[in-house]
């Protein structure tokens, strides 16, 4: 079953589609950043954003670099229906 409020949460920011659609295999944010045409400031400020909502989580968070981030169970499925948005 779809959460629509975490869907719509995703649709209705333009960075935390593409960010959320780029987390297709765990990446860093420069790696993001370069891949969605976005800041890296933008980048951290979504990757918050779908952290607090449960979408995304850091792998290696004890790590000062290089940390990397990957869908959470719930991200995959709503990245699955924002992808059928397109």
């Amino acid at each position: 079953m779809v959460d629509y409020s975490l869907l719509s949460f995703v649709l209705r920011g333009e960075r935390r589609k593409l960010i959320l659609l780029s987390l297709d295999k765990p990446r860093i944010p420069k790696q993001i950043a370069e891949e969605c045409k976005v800041s890296i400031h933008n980048v951290s400020k979504s990757l918050n954003e779908l952290i607090k909502k449960g979408l995304v989580r850091c792998k290696n968070p004890d790590d000062k670099f290089y940390r990397f981030y990957e869908l959470t169970e719930k991200g995959k499925k709503i990245a699955k229906e924002v992808s059928k948005e397109k």
